[in-house]
């Protein structure tokens, strides 16, 4: 696909702040906006886009610098940089509100709001942008319960702790610190999605509606697996066309997948279709081959479950596959409460578990722990293709 692009303005040292123009050959243009989110010890910077056709449309919202810092340094127990320290709270709302005017357009300009899923870097912020003009939001009704619940991701956790603990994480909690006392730390309701209402509720695919008018030339897609809502939107008017992926096709952060046989469907329903030339993710760089994209997160999460399974042959809790040497990118530390590394690993053994490829050996200090059944992965393996590929099984899977 022909794509004309511009830099409208460089990032930031923090990879925040870009802002990046992309016309499409029908004369569409999406405009990425590159919002703070940390590094490392994040998803990276969250980019949101602005699509400009026959409707004004922002996909997400991205998250309040105050709350990412709570969110990923102070509520997980983690050292904070100084240079994300002095950063002022409102810092992913002035690049958001500088990315516009180099658009030539504002929040009042904006028809519907998408969020892609219910993750806190990608909605924390629409409340606040809503408050500011966007004029109606959109999400699938499988992630309004995180969406529209201002105490969903304090749901999550305190929902997530006896689970967490099974696992053999360290706990999030500082000693001599309550819990309560940690949460609410830099918790502010009103920047998060207490107002947020859901006016155009997505439960289909098919075209992108506002106020029950079908926007040509964008359509919603039901993507799940990262999370049970996840959506992206197929965009451009001609035979060839760009999606919107949320975290879906990211690389090379793991995407902490919710369901990982529900998102291993996914990433072949992608494939089947022709029409998708480059993926628009929500972190990292174009996806400019997007079936180069898909062969490679099919393949690393088939080493992911080897490397599970193999590390099985003796009883094994979560955490310590979590930080075995080379199994993430980056350093997962042992002694740090890490709930997203959890999480991965988690799901890749459920699914093992599931073929009978894991059983649960016993449980230690609360602590469970898997062991596999020995046999050749390969054939483990085939077992879950087998389940990949039979819709009905990923249909029950998905409700």
């Amino acid at each position: 696909m022909k794509l004309e692009e511009f830099q409208l303005k460089p990032g930031s040292h923090f990879g925040s702040g870009r802002v990046r123009r992309f016309v499409l050959p029908d004369k569409t243009r999406i405009t990425q906006i590159t919002t703070f989110c940390p590094d490392l010890i994040g998803p990276g910077p969250t980019h949101l886009y602005l699509i400009e056709g026959d409707a004004v449309v922002l996909v997400d919202a991205g998250m309040p610098t105050n709350l990412a810092k709570a969110f990923f340094y102070q509520w997980r127990n983690q050292p904070m940089p100084r240079d994300v320290e002095a950063l002022p709270p409102d810092q992913s709302e002035r690049e958001i509100n500088d990315g516009l005017s180099l658009a030539g357009r504002s929040l009042s300009d904006i028809d519907v709001l998408v969020i892609t899923h219910g993750h806190p870097d990608h909605f924390l912020m629409a409340a606040s942008l809503v408050r500011q003009g966007a004029r109606s939001v959109a999400a699938h009704v499988l992630d309004t319960p995180e969406v529209c619940n201002p105490w969903g991701m304090l749901h999550a956790w305190v929902s997530r702790q006896e689970q967490m603990t099974a696992t053999g994480m360290p706990p999030a909690w500082s000693a001599g610190e309550s819990a309560k006392e940690q949460v609410y730390y830099s918790l502010n309701l009103d920047l998060m999605a207490a107002t947020l209402k859901v006016d155009s509720p997505v439960f289909q695919d098919g075209p992108l509606t506002i106020r029950g008018s079908a926007v040509p030339g964008i359509e919603v897609k039901h993507l799940p697996g990262h999370s049970p809502g996840s959506i992206g939107l197929l965009v451009g008017k001609n035979a060839d066309k760009v999606l919107l992926c949320g975290d879906v096709l990211l690389n090379p952060i793991t995407p902490h997948p919710d369901n990982l046989l529900v998102y291993l469907q996914t990433l072949r329903e992608i494939a089947k279709d022709d029409s998708i030339q480059l993926g628009f993710p929500s972190h990292g760089q174009l996806v400019r081959d997007v079936r180069t994209r898909l062969a490679f997160l099919r393949e690393h999460h088939k080493r992911r479950l080897r490397l599970t399974y193999e590390r099985c042959s003796e009883p094994q809790s979560v955490w310590e596959i979590a930080t075995t040497r080379h199994y993430f990118d980056t350093f997962v530390d042992p002694g740090k409460f890490n709930f997203l590394a959890g999480l991965e690993v988690l799901v890749h053994m459920e699914l093992l578990v599931m073929v009978h490829g894991l059983h649960r050996a016993h449980f230690r200090n609360g602590v469970q722990y898997f062991q596999s059944s020995r046999e050749p992965f390969e054939s483990v393996y085939e077992r879950i293709a087998e389940l990949v590929r039979n819709e009905k099984a990923v249909a029950i899977m998905r409700y």
